[in-house]
């Protein structure tokens, strides 16, 4: 930037439109709308998931009043795409798509008590989910199939689809690619993702389950009736899950509803939310099955 200033930016859908006549060319990212002070910007670093750089040309695309400016990059880095720009509208990521072959890009696996990928570093979570923090990141390539695989033998469950092709899609709208319904209660469950030769692409890992969403879906409750929040809050210290200056915020509280307001204020992860729902059930038996049976 040339000097101070605030950008507001958004993903916007690709219209199919902006690609006519631009033969072989993809989008290699999503398109953002962004707005600053009139020529207070004057680079853009886009970023981009692909893998082989040397191999698959990047170029940007400026979209004005459905018209589609190529730039070419001023540098391509492992991450982004840097440009030099003259005004603001629509800028997005392109890519040169030859038929005859694909490469892979950096995607992520995201749970939301859902089994979700993104060709990208997009966090995204829907408000009736429960978002499940673990290690996301894995190569997959588009037009290549893919099906998750799960090692829980103790419970029965269904996955469906069972098998899906990957594509690229850069939003703004995201949607599960696939559902797990477990036919009994279950607190972990070790999943993965295999390719077509049934190779692991994302390792199986451990997910915990019931006590990231209780945590979730009983905030108000849990804050307004947990009595002794700092037995939750030494076992979390103990365990390096919170921090001294975290800790020390929740001990000095003056009362236990501020304490549990305070301690949410760190369960940031799953599995932190799983280990105080571990304590919780422990402690306060009785108030995790009351909230349990609503």
């Amino acid at each position: 930037m040339d000097g101070k200033g605030e950008v507001l930016y958004r993903i916007v859908s690709w219209d199919s439109g902006y690609l006519d006549g631009l033969g072989q060319l993809q989008p290699a990212g999503p398109l953002y709308s962004i707005a600053c002070h009139e020529g207070s910007i004057c680079h853009l670093h886009l970023p981009h998931c692909e893998i082989c750089t040397d191999e698959v040309k990047l170029s940007a695309a400026h979209v004005t009043g459905g018209n589609v400016e190529l730039i070419q990059p001023l540098k391509v880095t492992n991450t982004h795409v840097i440009i030099d720009i003259q005004g603001l509208s629509l800028y997005g990521l392109l890519k040169y798509f030859p038929f005859f072959r694909e490469y892979p890009v950096t995607a992520q696996v995201i749970f939301e008590h859902y089994f979700i990928w993104f060709p990208f570093k997009v966090h995204k979570r829907h408000r009736s989910m429960t978002y499940i923090d673990t290690s996301s990141n894995c190569e997959l390539t588009s037009g290549k199939k893919y099906r998750p695989c799960c090692k829980d033998t103790d419970h029965e469950y269904v996955l469906q689809p069972t098998i899906v092709k990957f594509e690229c899609d850069y939003g703004p709208n995201y949607h599960p690619t696939f559902e797990m319904f477990c036919k009994t209660e279950v607190d972990e469950v070790t999943v993965g993702l295999l390719d077509e030769n049934d190779q692991e692409v994302w390792e199986p890992r451990l997910v915990l389950l019931a006590g990231a969403d209780f945590m979730d879906r009983h905030r108000e409750h849990l804050i307004q009736r947990v009595s002794s929040v700092m037995e939750i809050a030494d076992c979390l210290k103990s365990k390096m899950m919170i921090s001294d200056e975290k800790y020390n915020k929740i001990h000095a509280a003056s009362t236990s509803c501020e304490q549990m307001r305070l301690l949410y204020s760190s369960l940031n992860t799953g599995v932190v939310k799983a280990e105080a729902y571990k304590v919780l059930k422990e402690k306060q038996p009785h108030l995790v099955d009351e909230l349990s049976l609503d």
